[in-house]
């Protein structure tokens, strides 16, 4: 029995050692736990032209608040891109989707400023039509301008005027928002089609500034902040930045530079304007005021009617007490008639006895 168990026990032995000396083949390395395979290739490149998500919500404001600024945007194809006159764009700049909005121009003949980016043209349309819808009747007047353009209308106006007071009337090359393609001056014939500082006070000037947004428009040199953009107030210069950036920046009253954070830092005498023809501008005389808002008035509440106060009856007055009659005077004792004085007797005087008249003979 005893070597029946030793037999047992060194056969076991034995096969252990074997598993142990000459483990079993594998199909494969066996792979640790903590390492991850890679996709074996196909040969095929993830597709590139895939929709990106949007950058911005559809409600900017739900991400900022009113005294938060954005990093400042120098793409020259963004529609957001800063452009002024600290932040200039390429001078080889040219946006290649340009095209020219079915609107109403100032003007007959054929001209790149007639056309848009093609995003900035199509939003233009739809405000031109909703405005038509309200009796208000728009115009083109200048949109896409290139840096070349620019150059040569800078240079001419610096020729007749000087640099110094060209910088107050013109926009340098490079420093224009007409050569993003995003840009367009408008106008109305209540004001001649010119562009005129009064057009911000025609109902078609107010009804820009209060609509535009919704088309993804802001007047971008609004009263009151040229030292900030550096340009005069231009009722007419709207920009395209899309319709979420400009509803945020139209409901907190803030230009593009206020939206960045940065400011042109300018004097008022020293800023200018941002037009093809300065020599045609028509600038306010008094400047307008700005405006306040409208805010309804309240509706005077209604007033109650007083209640009928109830009158007190007034009490009876007393009777008089009766007074005692005074007591009669005697009668005053009748005063003695003063004596009769007789009358003088009048003695007559005598008469002179009348001469003897002597008698006459026959």
């Amino acid at each position: 029995m005893k070597r029946y168990m030793v037999f047992l026990l060194t056969v076991l032995l034995l096969c252990l050692g074997v598993f142990v000396l000459y483990p079993a083949k594998t199909s494969g390395p066996v792979q640790s736990p903590h390492e991850t395979t890679s996709p074996v290739s196909t040969g095929t490149v993830p597709s590139s032209t895939a929709t990106p998500n949007p950058l911005l919500p559809e409600d900017i404001s739900t991400i900022l608040d009113k005294d938060d600024t954005v990093p400042v945007d120098t793409i020259p194809s963004s529609y957001t891109a800063l452009v002024n006159r600290n932040y200039l764009l390429p001078s080889d700049y040219i946006p290649t989707d340009l095209a020219e909005p079915n609107i109403r121009f100032s003007f007959g003949y054929r001209d790149d400023k007639r056309k848009l980016r093609k995003e900035a043209a199509s939003a233009l349309e739809k405000m031109f039509h909703a405005a038509e819808k309200k009796k208000i009747i728009l115009y083109g007047v200048s949109g896409y301008r290139s840096y070349q353009r620019q150059k040569q209308i800078y240079d001419r106006n610096v020729a007749i005027r000087g640099r110094s007071a060209t910088d107050t009337v013109s926009a340098m090359p490079g420093s224009s928002e007409h050569q993003t393609g995003l840009t367009i001056d408008i106008s109305a014939r209540s004001v001649g089609c010119r562009l005129d500082q009064s057009f911000g006070d025609t109902k078609e000037g107010r009804w820009v500034a209060k609509n535009a947004h919704k088309y993804g428009y802001i007047v971008r040199y609004p009263y009151g902040k040229s030292k900030i953009t550096g340009y005069h107030y231009e009722p007419w210069h709207i920009r395209y930045v899309g319709r979420s950036v400009a509803t945020y920046l139209y409901e907190n009253n803030l230009t593009l530079e206020e939206h960045y954070g940065v400011s042109c830092n300018k004097p008022e005498k020293d800023t200018g304007v941002d037009v093809e023809e300065p020599d045609k501008v028509k600038y306010a005389t008094p400047k307008p005021t700005k405006k306040p808002r409208p805010t309804a008035s309240p509706k005077p509440k209604k007033t109650e009617k007083p209640k009928p106060t109830k009158t007190k009856k007034p009490k009876r007055t007393k009777k008089p007490t009766k007074t005692k009659p005074p007591r009669k005077t005697s009668a005053p004792k009748p005063t003695k008639k003063p004596d009769v004085t007789k009358k003088p007797v009048s003695t007559p005087t005598p008469t002179k006895e009348p001469a003897a008249t002597p008698t006459t003979e026959e």
